[in-house]
């Protein structure tokens, strides 16, 4: 696997997690006290496709960080997914809904889940939904930075009107989950964004805080357009867990856009 990822502020060692021995031998090197584990195949019409691929990354990976972590006696934070729900509840899930994933990647990353509580009840499972923000290290797009090379591209784009989600600013997201490991929490925590929106709302909003044409989104459904994997109509998670034992409020979409819009450049 290459690794196209740079960083100015800090030094970067390249991990294969899907080759055991490498990811012992660097996790012996460091000999971390806690490892946040969010490397992952995470487009789901790539995993739909290419499903051999996603179990060796996103569950064999996973095994071998909880096996070395385990070893080392090293606490294990795992980023996963609201997908892990079908989304025919029509409302917020909480942590002690049952999951039931619907495409190939929701199916890896539940994998992932079992995985790391199996390895220790100390560790933490994170599930988040629709990360968002600049991405500075690599040419990545997420939702947010998609719409935006879209827009400005002048391109007509489509978006679902029946698919919710709980947008998540990934900086916010970085400091929860570090406060969670600071603040010794364990177990499955939802740690999203507060928001439960569709993403063709999700566009206008965007639009609108960049001051870019809305006349270029359009509204479609699930139906309408053909994708490998199917999208849960509506995974957006309930955070009153996290709120309350760790006494955060997370950042709604709103909040998250006028800090992209200020930081951009």
């Amino acid at each position: 696997m290459n690794n196209t990822i740079r960083s100015p502020d800090f030094a970067l060692q390249h991990l294969d997690i899907t080759q055991a021995d490498e990811v012992s031998r660097v996790l012996t090197d460091f000999k971390p006290d806690w490892v946040v584990h969010a490397s992952a195949l995470t487009s789901l019409d790539y995993c739909e496709t290419h499903p051999t691929d996603s179990w060796n990354v996103n569950v064999e990976g996973t095994l071998n960080i909880a096996v070395a972590c385990k070893r080392l006696k090293a606490k294990l934070l795992y980023a996963s997914t609201d997908y892990v729900f079908n989304g025919e509840k029509g409302e917020r899930y909480f942590e002690f809904d049952v999951p039931d994933p619907s495409n190939v990647y929701a199916r890896t990353k539940l994998e992932g889940e079992r995985i790391t509580m199996d390895a220790s009840f100390e560790n933490i499972i994170a599930r988040v939904s629709a990360l968002y923000g600049w991405n500075r290290m690599s040419r990545k797009h997420n939702f947010v930075t998609w719409v935006l090379d879209t827009l400005r591209s002048g391109k007509e784009i489509k978006l679902l009107a029946d698919q919710f989600v709980s947008p998540t600013y990934a900086p916010q997201c970085a400091s929860v989950l570090l406060t969670m490991l600071e603040r010794k929490g364990m177990g499955l925590y939802h740690a999203s964004g507060p928001d439960c929106l569709d993403r063709y709302e999700m566009g206008m909003r965007i639009a609108e805080a960049f001051k870019l044409d809305i006349g270029l989104i359009r509204k479609a459904t699930r139906n309408e357009i053909s994708l490998p994997a199917r999208r849960p109509p509506c995974s957006c998670l309930d955070t009153s867990k996290l709120e309350g034992e760790f006494n955060i409020r997370t950042t709604t979409l709103s909040k998250g856009l006028e800090e992209m819009s200020s930081t951009e450049g």
